[in-house]
């Protein structure tokens, strides 16, 4: 049988072409988003023709969508022009897949592993025939998104990177939509699920390690009131903060008492779930600010945010309310976009010290 030798170019450093593991064959996706596949028994090795990728003989496997991944890395937003998106050239067809705010899975054998780390080693077993061996995997991409069959929009904060050169820790913060609902059933037209199974909550307890939530819903709006679905033993806060809104006293308390919950988390090594219904409004609001004070870029901002659209739920960058918060800390003292968003946790009454603090801790 002919072997064959991939040599391709990252996608994790430049828009192009890309190889990944999909079900037992090699998917080559180029520039023009045609794809070439192969059985994976042909393919040999796969080289990347980057400097950060030099490795050779060893199975590399994009972990996001071909949507994610180029609405991702296809185009920088100007943070000078709010009069478009470009959402609608990402999600739905030519892209597919049904739920694209799910992780593409590494599939070896009769396994498939999800909810890797992005840019991160691995050995995972391979079984076939009943002979299990062992496979080396590189992961790639930046965005973590989660599998969960009865939580969407779930995806882990980490990746994006800063201004300073480094990137936010993976498995620190996660966001998504709510894990329980008074709703239920959900409007079918909705397109979102908000009921965590048992098989889900093995996936967010054990694989994702989750040991605090953070409910930004109403009081009303829970189900256990002041308990989280995860489970009684989950560290639990509920602060209903107001999406859109950071002038008023009452909202500063509230996002300064996120804050202070979600550092002591942090510290304490207990990875926090943030949600609040959708995913989308009240929690965008919290970690758009809190990605701004990492140093997240704006147009990297507008694409968190955006993201929620992925899971059906659309938001958009040019959205008044969101487009609103955002503008009025941009009008902040402060050199750099990151000096305006800790200078507005300033006025909330967080000080310098926590602020440092968190960012040690959120980075590297």
């Amino acid at each position: 049988m002919r072997r064959i030798f991939i040599i391709t170019t990252c996608a994790l450093t430049s828009t192009g072409v890309w190889a990944q593991v999909v079900f037992n064959s090699v998917s080559v996706h180029t520039r023009n988003r045609q794809t070439h596949s192969y059985a994976i028994e042909q393919v040999d090795s796969i080289t990347f023709d980057t400097v950060r990728s030099v490795q050779t003989n060893k199975w590399y496997h994009m972990l996001e969508n071909p949507g994610i991944a180029d609405y991702l890395r296809d185009f920088e937003y100007d943070p000078s022009d709010y009069s478009y998106h470009r959402l609608f050239d990402y999600r739905g067809a030519p892209y597919l897949d049904a739920r694209q705010d799910w992780p593409y899975g590494v599939t070896l054998g009769d396994t498939t592993y999800y909810n890797l780390i992005p840019d991160k080693t691995y050995t995972l077993q391979k079984c076939e025939d009943g002979v299990l061996s062992s496979v080396t995997i590189h992961t790639l991409g930046q965005l973590r998104m989660i599998k969960a069959e009865g939580v969407d929009n779930v995806r882990d904060l980490g990746g994006w990177p800063t201004s300073d050169g480094k990137h936010i820790r993976y498995g620190r913060l996660y966001r998504g939509v709510e894990m329980n609902t008074l709703y239920a059933p959900v409007p079918e037209n909705a397109q979102s699920a908000h009921n965590i199974t048992e098989e889900d909550k093995k996936i967010l307890r054990d694989e994702l390690g989750i040991r605090a939530e953070l409910d930004l819903r109403d009081k009303k709006e829970n189900p256990l009131k002041d308990q989280s679905a995860l489970g009684p033993d989950i560290v639990y806060a509920n602060y209903n903060i107001r999406y859109g809104e950071i002038s008023s006293a009452e909202n500063r308390v509230l996002l300064l008492s996120c804050f202070r919950f979600i550092a002591e988390q942090v510290e304490a090594d207990r990875p926090v779930y943030i949600h609040c219904i959708w995913g989308a409004d009240r929690t965008g609001l919290l970690c758009m600010m809190l990605e701004g004070l990492l140093g997240v870029s704006q147009g990297n901002l507008d694409k968190d945010y955006e993201l929620t659209s992925f899971c059906g739920n659309t938001r958009y960058r040019n959205d008044f309310t969101y487009l609103g918060v955002l503008q009025s800390i941009i009008a902040m003292e402060g050199i750099t976009l990151q000096d305006k968003f800790r200078n507005c946790w300033k006025q909330f009454g967080a000080t310098d010290a926590e602020l440092d603090k968190f960012i040690t801790m959120m980075t590297e």
